[in-house]
């Protein structure tokens, strides 16, 4: 199993995008970088918290991956055991 961390890069319009990262203290700079540009955008509106997760995944084996890769499955979810939120990055 490996753990990497995840927030979700849209959670109003798309609660199911992730960016991920390595660590904890990677995948909050990078939500607060986002959250930077995002506000900077005047087309875009109002900036919602940004939920982290620790995501416990698993290597997919060679079928689930020609599966995703082949027939546009969602690797993400396969691959995904759990997730559990650590903390909201906001303003």
């Amino acid at each position: 199993m490996t753990t990497l961390y995840a927030y979700e890069v849209s959670p109003i319009t798309n609660p199911d995008r992730l960016y991920f990262a390595a660590t904890l203290d990677e995948c909050r700079s990078a939500a607060q970088q986002q959250r930077s540009e995002l506000r900077d955008d005047p087309e875009y509106g109002e900036v919602e918290p940004m939920p982290i997760y620790r995501v416990n995944m698993e290597i997919p084996d060679l079928q689930t991956l020609l599966d995703g890769l082949n027939n546009g499955d969602d690797l993400t979810n396969a691959i995904i055991i759990d997730r559990t939120l650590v903390e909201t990055v906001s303003d």
